[in-house]
């Protein structure tokens, strides 16, 4: 056999062992298994980095289809033997290093067409120590922390979360349900679902469903649909409640707009404020206030734009009740003023009862009243017939009306008739005249009296 180590022919035959010797392609880059091929199974191919290739070496496995199968032996710093965490070093065993996950923590896929094994989180993880987020950790359904939970940022949760110790968040908080042994909110506190605390400080909240507080709750502002607190709620800003329950004391300084309120204790309103206290606006319902036992006091004014109803009686013992613009009416009870109850612009009306004039000097009063057979809207008044009839143009009168009339004076009359109604024109006018005895539908012309009259409706 010729060495090969000395410069001679070297030839097939001299492989030792009887074996094959393959030549080898050495090409600027790395072999195509759809192009290279032309050689046989055994060919070597060396990626050449002298004239740009990879360094790597390639063998072809044989042909599959017609096509090679170029399968990497080398890269050009050598192969992978070992890996390692930093400290302890991990070999290969029968040419592989195999990497896994550990369950509910981190899951490894492979993937030999892209030949990647990538790390990632699975549906469902549990962290087995503590977590940092240095932006934002999002939970799609529940989040549960065993212990205490800080969130200096923005802390949103869609789903259910349940912290058994402490959650203290500087940042804004959006909660869909959220259930906390004591909670620690300097931003503001959003929540869609059902709120239960055993304490609460916050600046501001917000609870589309029932806010939940057994402990002392101190908020600088609070917006809820409902909410039950056993003991002190303190807000320190506005406040907005469609419905709300408290066993003690309720204090607000600022704004509080409640949909629905009951209060057992004292309940305080603006006991020093300057500003107006308004209660019940907007709404289609009663306002109730009152005592069933005892007595409802107001100090100031009442004023009331639409109607005020008094069970038992309505009382003002110095001032008066005035309706500017609407009626006064009682049904059982009764209205007592101590000097003057004045209909500005309205009636007053006694649906079961009577007006009486009890003492001595009383009077029906009637500061507009018609002279002439012009009357405008006058309800009471007096005219002078002339050839013993007169038609009074008034819109006080209808078709249903009681006239009551009288001879007020005999004036130039030579004879006098009998003083009866004619016809009524219902918003326009009637007619009042002197009937002639013998013929009572025709007037006695030389009746000239004045008459008075007084409309009923």
């Amino acid at each position: 056999m010729t060495s090969p180590f000395i410069p001679s022919s070297f030839t097939y035959g001299d492989a030792p062992q009887g074996g094959v010797l393959m030549p080898m392609i050495i090409a600027g880059r790395n072999p195509s298994n759809s192009t290279d091929s032309q050689y046989a199974s055994g060919y070597l191919w060396l990626s050449d980095l002298a004239q740009g290739g990879s360094g790597e070496l390639f063998i072809q496995s044989g042909n599959s289809a017609g096509l090679p199968n170029w399968g990497l032996l080398s890269v050009a710093s050598g192969v992978l033997n070992t890996l390692s965490d930093g400290t302890t070093i991990v070999t290969a065993g029968a040419g592989n290093i195999a990497i896994v996950g550990t369950s509910n923590e981190i899951v490894a896929t492979a993937s030999p067409a892209t030949h990647e094994i990538v790390l990632s989180l699975p549906g469902s993880v549990i962290f087995p120590g503590s977590v940092t987020a240095g932006t934002s950790i999002t939970a799609g359904t529940t989040l549960t922390v065993g212990t205490n939970a800080t969130v200096a940022g923005t802390l949103a949760v869609t789903g259910n979360e349940t912290v058994g110790g402490t959650l203290g968040v500087t940042g804004t908080t959006t909660l869909a349900a959220v259930s906390a042994t004591n909670g620690t909110f300097s931003g503001t506190l959003s929540v869609t679902g059902t709120t239960t605390f055993a304490a609460l400080a916050v600046t501001n909240l917000t609870v589309s469903g029932t806010l939940g507080v057994t402990g002392s709750s101190t908020i600088s502002s609070l917006s809820a649909t409902s909410g039950t607190f056993s003991t002190t709620l303190g807000v320190t800003g506005a406040s907005t409640f469609s419905s709300g329950t408290f066993s003690t004391t309720l204090g607000v300084t600022g704004l509080s707009t409640l949909g629905a309120l009951t209060q057992t204790g004292t309940t305080l309103i603006n006991t020093s404020g300057a500003a107006n206290t308004t209660i019940g606006t907007g709404g289609t319902g009663f306002v109730h206030i009152g005592n069933a036992t005892g007595n409802t006091l107001i100090t100031g004014s009442l004023t009331t734009t639409t109607t005020l109803v008094g069970g038992t009686g309505i009382t003002a013992t110095t001032g008066n009740i005035v309706a500017s613009a609407g009626n006064i009416t009682t049904t059982v009870g009764s209205i007592t003023s101590a000097t003057t109850l004045t209909a500005t612009l309205g009636a007053i009306t006694a649906s079961n009862g009577n007006l009486v004039l009890g003492t001595a000097g009383n009077k029906i009063l009637s500061t507009s009243v018609g002279t002439t057979t012009a009357a405008g809207a006058n309800s009471f008044g007096s005219v002078t017939l002339v050839s013993g009839t007169a038609t009074v143009a008034t819109t006080a009168v209808t078709a249903s009306s009681l006239i009551v009339i009288w001879r007020q004076g005999v004036g130039a009359s030579t004879a006098l008739g009998d003083i009866t109604i004619g016809t009524i024109v219902a918003g326009t006018s009637f007619v009042v005249y002197a009937a002639t005895v013998g013929t009572p539908g025709t007037p006695l012309a030389t009746d000239a009296s004045v008459v008075g009259y007084m409309i009923i409706n």
